[in-house]
């Protein structure tokens, strides 16, 4: 291969993921672990496919129970499980790490259909950035489903994007499938994903109303869901999922909304920092009412009235990087109500004016039901629905500025040095 053909090959999708992907086989032979939990939520969860290839029938009878507590579906760790009878488990871990490609592939063809004037260059480099989440990383090295769920995720985005895009019922209703075929199978190997079939259906309504195309794609999911009620109604789900948690809490404690939404807040203003513009963001700022100001802010101080989720120097329950900074820094909550109340502004600012805007916010709250909340469950998924599926003017906040790129792959090269230092630095 000569000179021309080499920087062909670089300047290239093919060449520029590999680039990437090569970085991810740099970290699995250093064994990275920039989530710091990743290589022991491995290693806790493969006892448990080691478990399946003895009697599998007894353990997943006991799966989530006291000795094998988790919030994960068994359906991954059946899979390692059949997989370790044929090869190694290093060798499984190797092609593990092959989903980093196909999440940054098929991100690329959904930009490529939500963007269709933007040249491939740009959208290869757009796609790119997710191989520099400590998420994407870490859980590529260290085999866990919740990556594999996300891949899943991404193509039931892919098809949802054809469903957009096209005006014929029947066509539409091909993509409907295929959108829903793949959120249920995501959904099967990481549950949290499922609820956003909220935003699914809000758009299936739009367009089919009361017709048979709605009544078909009822019956498709609950075919679909037939072993989800069968697991559901043969294992008690509740304890597993609360046994997971680590400490003793009770229902209250685990659903308190105030929580999840200051902190995941704080965690989406923290992921669209990259991409927003914020003159642009400054100015819609300046056009919401003095009025609906007022509600958010009173709406603001509520949920910090009711916020009691515990700061321990280990992080052992998440937070986020604020919930974090704000302790470390001053010993309270502080910075991160103040980063709160500006995301809570920031965000209305830029994505008021969509219903499905809405929808999606509403779904990542309550994508996170038990008491942890841990920074791997929204890197790199709000970049990801701030792409594709959130509707705002992104043309004029990012691709206009030709900086933006440079500032993207600072900020996520800076947020993944951080994590992977993170024992240094925080």
């Amino acid at each position: 291969m000569d000179y021309k053909n080499l920087k062909k090959f670089f300047a290239s999708k093919l060449g520029i993921f590999l680039i990437f992907y090569l970085s991810i086989l740099i970290g699995f032979y250093f064994d990275e672990n920039a989530l710091g939990g990743a290589e022991g939520d491995f290693f806790h969860h493969y006892r448990f496919s080691q478990k399946f290839n003895v009697n599998f029938l007894e353990t997943l009878n006991k799966f989530g129970n006291k000795g094998m507590e988790t919030r994960n579906s068994p359906i991954f760790w059946i899979i390692i499980a059949f997989l370790n009878k044929i090869i190694p488990i290093e060798i499984i871990r190797i092609l593990n790490s092959l989903v980093s490609l196909f999440i940054g592939f098929c991100l690329y063809n959904c930009l490529k259909i939500k963007f269709k004037n933007q040249n491939e260059i740009t959208l290869i480099l757009l796609a790119s950035t997710v191989f520099l989440s400590p998420t994407i990383r870490s859980l590529s090295i260290w085999p866990y489903n919740q990556i594999w769920g996300l891949l899943l995720f991404i193509l039931s985005i892919y098809y949802f994007l054809r469903f957009k895009e096209n005006i014929d019922n029947n066509i539409k209703f091909k993509f409907s499938l295929k959108l829903l075929f793949f959120l249920i199978l995501s959904s099967y190997i990481h549950p949290s994903f499922v609820i956003f079939i909220l935003y699914y259906v809000f758009h299936l309504y739009k367009a089919f109303r009361l017709s048979k195309y709605s009544f078909y794609l009822i019956i498709f999911c609950l075919l679909l869901s037939i072993p989800f009620f069968l697991y559901v109604f043969s294992t008690n789900v509740l304890h597993s999922f609360y046994g997971a948690e680590g400490i003793d809490i009770n229902v209250s404690q685990s659903l308190n909304f105030s929580n999840k939404i200051i902190i995941i807040s704080s965690m989406f203003l923290f992921f669209i920092l990259p991409v927003i513009n914020i003159s642009r963001t400054m100015t819609e700022i300046k056009l919401i009412k003095f009025e609906v100001l007022l509600i958010i802010l009173f709406l603001a101080f509520i949920n910090i009235y009711y916020f009691n989720f515990p700061y321990f120097e280990s992080g052992g329950f998440g937070g986020g990087f604020f919930h974090k900074l704000s302790n470390k820094l001053f010993e309270n909550n502080f910075l991160l109500y103040f980063v709160f109340i500006v995301s809570l502004i920031t965000i209305f600012g830029i994505f008021a004016k969509k219903v499905d805007n809405y929808i999606l916010l509403i779904a990542l709250v309550l994508s996170n039901p038990q008491f942890t909340i841990y920074n791997k469950y929204f890197d790199p998924l709000i970049f990801i629905l701030l792409l594709t599926l959130f509707e705002f003017d992104i043309k004029k906040h990012f691709f206009e500025k030709k900086y933006k790129f440079f500032q993207l792959f600072s900020l996520f090269f800076l947020f993944l040095m951080m994590s992977l230092f993170k024992s240094y630095v925080l």
